[in-house]
């Protein structure tokens, strides 16, 4: 069973439940903005999504707390765990690592993957959707995945785990709602050609599913 951990209303599964229903895969949202419980021990699989809030917001959002220490027994028990955005650093502060303000990223940037070969997740450049203004230090012994011009840490493995800066579940009308209170020119900007790039990230999306449901 995998469990999924969503931290709000507007940051929906999206692509990666449709991937899940399309290859049968059980799996189960907690949505601990509503209050649902956390299991005391990690599943089998677990994924972690993004949010609005800080990694550091742990007094005005109680469950994030608990929430690490479930992330640091996924990562003692080599439990296959993938963390997106937000996730990723809820990863890295429950590896004692450091989340802190960085470059805002809003929309589409093209990033460099790494050792292509030896995981088979990224091509030598891609472009991905981002939403965030924070970023991370990297757990000890992970390896760098991809990497941004703005944002150095874009995507790294840590044993069964993978954490992404970026989002490859979004769908175009998330992307839609997140956009909304944007300038128009901004706006705009990250809307042009969304079909063909939602398109794009959806292949993304599902190479980085395969890779997760394989291991």
């Amino acid at each position: 069973m995998i469990t999924i951990l969503q931290h709000g209303e507007h940051e929906p599964a999206g692509t990666i439940e449709e991937c899940l229903v399309d290859r049968n895969e059980p799996f189960r949202i907690l949505r601990l903005y509503e209050g649902d419980a956390l299991p005391a021990d990690p599943p089998d699989r677990l994924i972690v999504f993004g949010g609005q809030m800080s990694a550091n917001d742990e007094r005005m959002y109680p469950f994030l707390a608990p929430e690490k220490a479930l992330v640091r027994k996924a990562i003692a028990r080599d439990v296959t765990m993938l963390g997106i955005c937000l996730g990723a650093q809820m990863i890295a502060a429950a590896c004692v690592k450091k989340v802190c303000a960085g470059k805002k990223e809003l929309g589409w940037r093209t990033i460099q993957g790494y050792n292509a070969s030896g995981h088979g997740f990224f091509p030598d450049n891609f472009e991905v959707f981002h939403w965030h203004k924070e970023t991370f230090d990297l757990p000890d012994g992970a390896r760098l995945l991809a990497e941004g011009t703005a944002v150095k840490n874009q995507a790294f493995l840590f044993g069964h785990t993978l954490g992404v800066q970026f989002h490859p579940e979004v769908t175009e009308a998330v992307i839609a709602f997140w956009v909304k209170d944007l300038g128009n020119h901004e706006r705009l900007a990250i809307m042009k050609d969304i079909a063909t790039k939602t398109d794009s990230n959806r292949i993304l999306c599902d190479s980085i599913m395969k890779a997760f449901l394989a291991g």
